[in-house]
């Protein structure tokens, strides 16, 4: 082989060689995905969800006189659900005093309720208003929509838009719904009498018979704590782990597995000046929604923000059939069955979520709860004052589970009540043990 010839092959291997680096640095990808503060990752944990399938009421009502009958069968409530959302919303008329609402047509209306608060942000997502910015104050949250024919509206039907206490926020007429469509859903399946009880915070609705409800057997599995490191870190790369893979930290942000829940802790907040408010309940649901973390059918259960404040904590609670699912042992535990987001400044601080992924296989038989009245009764005998209840529920019961080989949990029908922001089983509350304490209030 001549001089020339070799350094015509030397020449080519150079050239392929160059390429080759080339093509490499072009479309070289890490294990994890990078962007800007604040950004979403393109990571899929389990699956997205419309927001209408996410923010749904639990219960709807037909008030007839002096008699409300009720249905929480939520194939039914969702019938009712999508009525409300298909109708439009026009005329809107804000109550900031004692004003007058349009008169009714009758003694009958139709109303759904949500287990928590829902923002004016949400409300516009959830329902079809004729403008796109309500010009009230931002601060009005609505958790219950009546509507009912009026005579000083032509006969049209008025909706009144409630906060929890059942005080008139606002009101307007709604097109395309009609009474008859309403009234038809509501009376199918087997609707119960209710009555309506003030509470601490809140008026509730109530059962008057004794409900009977299926207990469930439901099969978990167990997710890694590792899948939510690109979404909960900026730089998954300089991530570090430490105790057997059950705490990861990037010398800031803290991601920790403590028994069956995740645990992230981001306390370098921006500090200065505050960053536009922005709705929690959406930027809550939008940041799940982004990588897809809703592995079980979870639904809006709360929000808890102070007046003026930049903190705000939002939660989602998994639905079992007809009824939420709660955990009642000490923390962390609570979140067994839930998704907690707290917002600090516009920016994620703390997430507390479940790491089961609940799939029900059988049913355990039915249970009879005490009526509404009668378990509210047995918390007075107990101790408890109703000015010191928040709400009260009927749910499932999910205990924590005792063994790592065991993969199935029972979810026991149970009354629930809410004290200092947290839920408490009625069942346990009432047993003898409690007793009542010198303050003449039991505690849970």
């Amino acid at each position: 082989m001549n001089r020339e010839v070799f350094k015509s092959i030397l020449l080519i291997i150079l050239v392929l060689a160059s390429v080759s680096m080339t093509l490499n640095i072009w479309f070289y990808r890490t294990n994890y995905e990078e962007g800007p503060s604040g950004s979403f990752k393109q990571v899929a944990i389990a699956e997205s969800k419309s927001i209408r399938d996410v923010i749904r009421p639990t219960l709807a009502l037909k008030h007839s006189g002096s008699e409300t009958f009720g249905q929480t069968d939520s194939t039914l409530v969702t019938k009712t659900y999508r009525l409300f959302q298909n109708a439009h919303f026009t005329d809107v008329f804000p109550l900031y005093e004692k004003n007058n609402l349009p008169k009714r047509s009758g003694s009958v209306s139709y109303e759904i309720l949500f287990p928590a608060p829902l923002t004016l942000d949400t409300l516009q997502k959830v329902f079809q208003f004729n403008q796109n910015d309500l010009s009230f104050p931002r601060k009005i949250q609505v958790d219950r929509v009546e509507v009912y024919p009026s005579t000083s509206a032509g006969g049209r039907l008025i909706a009144i838009f409630r906060s929890k206490d059942g005080r008139a926020e606002f009101y307007a007429v709604a097109n395309n719904l009609k009474i008859d469509h309403l009234n038809q859903t509501l009376t199918s399946g087997e609707p119960i009498p209710y009555s309506k009880q003030k509470l601490s915070e809140k008026s509730v609705y109530l059962p008057l018979e004794n409900t009977k409800i299926k207990g469930w057997l439901v099969y978990y599995e167990n997710m890694q704590l590792e899948s939510f490191i690109p979404v909960l870190f900026q730089d998954p790369k300089n991530v570090f782990v430490n105790r057997n893979k059950t705490t990861f930290s990037d010398g800031t942000s803290q991601l920790e597995k403590s028994g069956n829940i995740l645990q992230f802790v981001n306390p370098e907040i921006s500090s200065g000046i505050a960053q536009a408010p922005e709705d929690p309940i959406m930027r809550s649901y939008q940041y799940i929604n982004s990588f897809k973390g809703w592995t079980d059918d979870f639904i809006y259960d709360g929000i808890n923000q102070a007046e003026n404040s930049q903190r705000a904590d939002v939660d989602f609670r998994i639905q079992l059939g007809n009824y939420r699912v709660y955990n009642t042992e000490y923390y962390p535990n609570p979140y067994l069955s839930m998704i907690e987001l707290t917002w600090n400044n516009g920016e994620l601080s703390n997430m507390n979520r479940t790491l089961l992924n609940f799939r029900p296989i059988g049913e355990q038989g039915l249970i009879t709860l005490d009526s509404g009245e009668t378990m509210l009764q047995k918390l007075r005998e107990a101790g408890f004052s109703v000015r010191t209840i928040q709400d009260m529920a009927i749910g499932y019961r999910l205990n924590h589970p005792q063994e790592e080989n065991s993969h199935s949990l029972r979810a026991t029908p149970d009354w629930f009540f809410k004290m200092n922001n947290r839920w408490y089983s009625a069942t346990d509350a009432t047993l003898p043990q409690h007793g009542k304490e010198k303050s003449g209030e039991a505690q849970p």
